[in-house]
């Protein structure tokens, strides 16, 4: 299957051109990579890890958040990032919870004015707001994610969807592993067989 190239820095790793079944307006997504030198809360790393991600797009499939999403990346501010999505003119980021409630709220409003500047700034188009919103894929716990203006249904539906999302991608930064790696983690072993 021929997977979207949005960007030369950032990988597509799954994308759904249109719409599939009835949740807001056209809700569909992209899941996206990056590699990061920074974890989930902005630390450096030693080592790079992987980072995938969710655009959550609505029925015009607006890529001009592409554009956005690359200027986050070089600025160094893309690693907490779960889900974002443009929607009527508004940026919705969701980041992770254990970024959103690691630093002070100071720290907290520096990240949101600095999205904006970037957000306000980016190629020919209108000023698109930054709205931030927090994301925690513990089991039972809901009181930590705040989805915002990201998708225009009932918050219990697109948490569930998002919550799915994050469950067949594993979202937000991890060690990288090689494919050869995975395939023979994943290959079944041989059968022993009883000696002669």
């Amino acid at each position: 299957m021929n997977t979207a190239t949005y960007s030369t820095l950032i990988s597509c790793l799954y994308d759904e051109p249109a719409p599939i079944g009835n949740l807001g307006r056209g809700t569909h997504y992209s899941i996206l990579r990056s590699v990061e030198w920074l974890d989930v809360v902005r630390t450096p790393l030693k080592v790079p890890q992987v980072h995938d991600f969710a655009v959550i797009w609505d029925e015009d499939h607006d890529t001009r958040v592409i554009e956005v999403i690359e200027e986050i990346y070089m600025a160094g501010l893309l690693s907490p990032v779960q889900f974002i999505g443009e929607r009527k003119g508004a940026l919705t980021v969701i980041v992770a919870a254990k970024f959103y409630y690691a630093g002070s709220e100071i720290c907290l409003d520096d990240y949101t004015r600095q999205l904006n500047d970037i957000s306000a700034n980016a190629g020919n188009r209108d000023h698109w707001p930054t709205e931030i919103g927090m994301f925690d894929r513990s089991p039972g716990i809901i009181h930590q994610t705040e989805v915002r203006g990201l998708i225009s249904a009932e918050e219990h539906r697109v948490i569930t969807y998002l919550r799915n999302i994050d469950s067949l991608w594993s979202l937000g930064t991890k060690d990288f592993v090689p494919k050869s790696r995975i395939s023979s983690i994943c290959s079944p072993s041989p059968i022993p067989q009883p000696p002669n």
